[in-house]
């Protein structure tokens, strides 16, 4: 029986990666999935992407390039989400790798389950120092299908904690939910953008397919790549998504022990990563005054409240924030350094102590 192939629209932000467009173009043209519109969205880079993005799409008449100023990810995506024709969209990180069966996999679950949403496993791939030396860590969630908040709800945390929701790269969105809702990116959430376009979808429909296959692998970190630049608004961005969800879950009627454990525990972390992020600062700061912002980062009483709930799961992670849960600015500084200097210096071994935290 003839099966027509809906058309799937695939959106790539693209900001300084002229290193990655024509692997990325590679990946999409090995598809075994070919009914694909596939927009390049230059977000004002300031290298050769323009240029690769110009030659790319000579080379496949269903590649299409926006050209925009910098205005960020979520405004790149926006741009293609409006110039997308497809029944389906996809949203493509251009740094990432693509497994040929992705899409159509990812089709054939959407369609068979008749949901709004599909979600593959992914692995996040973290280069080595050394040749052979890579991190592979599979992120997955067993196949299921749920229809309704009511089917969901049992396992709707547990789905964020195994983190399957949150990112936008690994999943397949049904175009007319998007469109019947009005969902889009919102802008000026940095870091966060996904998250929060998964929690607007899903605010509106909890109708989502899961397969355990690993289809996309999330390049976290590369070799000779410089660590995240210093933030000055970090700790806002963390505590703002922190309250967004416990919104979010309350929105939802799911707000629970449990709820109130994983966004605890979430935030308590990310507060681990907020001191880190001080010691990007090098210079900009000195000693005394990353001492001064820790000591007003782990006094905050949202955090004093939050270590109260927040149950971190390896020995490692319990390590790493014991210095939060005891009020000691002196234990974070000095622990802060130290996850600096091992993320600096080895990538994968960073990534490593944080497996399964």
């Amino acid at each position: 029986m003839w099966v027509k192939m809906e058309l799937v629209s695939v959106v790539i932000p693209v900001y300084n990666g002229e290193k990655y467009i024509e692997n990325c173009a590679r990946y999409l043209c090995s598809q075994t999935y070919q009914n694909i519109e596939v927009f390049f969205v230059n977000d004002g880079s300031t290298d050769q992407s323009l240029n690769v993005c110009k030659k790319v799409v000579t080379e496949d008449e269903r590649f299409r390039l926006i050209n925009q100023e910098n205005e960020g990810t979520a405004r790149a995506r926006n741009a293609g989400l409006d110039a997308a024709k497809g029944a389906y969209i996809i949203f493509l990180d251009v740094d990432d790798e693509y497994h040929p069966e992705m899409i159509e996999t990812l089709v054939s679950v959407i369609e068979e389950k008749h949901t709004d949403m599909a979600v593959c496993g992914y692995r996040i791939k973290v280069e080595g120092s050394e040749k052979g030396q890579d991190y592979l860590e599979n992120k997955t969630w067993r196949a299921s299908v749920y229809y309704s908040l009511e089917d969901i709800k049992n396992d709707y945390i547990d789905i964020w904690d195994a983190e399957m929701l949150s990112y936008v790269w690994h999943k397949l969105y049904r175009m007319g939910t998007i469109r019947k809702y009005g969902i889009r990116f919102r802008d000026g959430h940095v870091y966060t953008e996904d998250r929060v376009f998964n929690r607007l979808f899903l605010s509106k429909t909890q109708s989502v397919a899961f397969t355990e296959c690993c289809l996309y692998d999330y390049v976290r970190e590369r070799v000779g790549s410089t660590t995240e630049k210093y933030r000055e608004n970090f700790f806002d961005i963390r505590y703002k998504e922190y309250q967004e969800f416990q919104y979010h879950f309350k929105e939802l009627g799911v707000w629970d022990e449990k709820a109130r454990e994983y966004t605890s525990r979430e935030f308590v972390e990310r507060i681990a990563g907020c001191i880190e992020n001080l010691f990007h600062a090098k210079k900009q700061l000195t000693a005394r005054q990353k001492y001064r912002k820790i000591k007003a980062l782990i006094g905050h009483p949202d955090v004093r409240e939050a270590v109260q709930y927040a149950r971190c799961r390896s020995v490692k992670m319990r390590i790493f924030v014991l210095p939060i849960r005891w009020n000691w600015p002196s234990g974070a500084y000095v622990m802060g350094k130290l996850i600096y200097q091992i993320r600096k210096h080895n990538p994968a071994i960073f990534h490593r102590l944080k497996d399964n935290r």
